[in-house]
């Protein structure tokens, strides 16, 4: 049996305000992915989805215009393996930049 917390994208890394972003991003993901929604999974592979270095460089893309931050694919980004490692990356690198920390 899965511990609780692992039902929930973010639940251990991110704020209170942690839950919207996380649907954020999501949304973002999927509509510059180009996958159903209910393909994103917390555990799903990045590569099971079919995403590419490509589709990483649009996501980041459309993350750095709404949320004004640097999220260019690198090595981080390409060791992230499932949809949670990838939307907590994010998660993470937007709130250092909205607190001033990733400029």
């Amino acid at each position: 049996m899965k511990p609780e917390h692992d039902d929930k994208i973010g639940s251990g890394d991110l704020d209170p305000a942690g839950a919207e972003l996380v649907s954020r991003l999501l949304e973002i993901i999927a509509a510059e992915g180009l996958v159903k929604p209910e393909l994103l999974e917390p555990h799903a592979t990045v590569d099971d989805i079919g995403f590419t270095i490509d589709d990483l460089t649009l996501i980041g893309n459309a993350i750095e215009r709404e949320y004004d931050c640097d999220m260019m694919p690198d090595e981080a980004m390409q060791r992230c393996k499932t949809v949670r490692e990838l939307v907590e990356l994010m998660g993470r690198r937007i709130q250092r930049a909205a607190s001033g920390e990733g400029r």
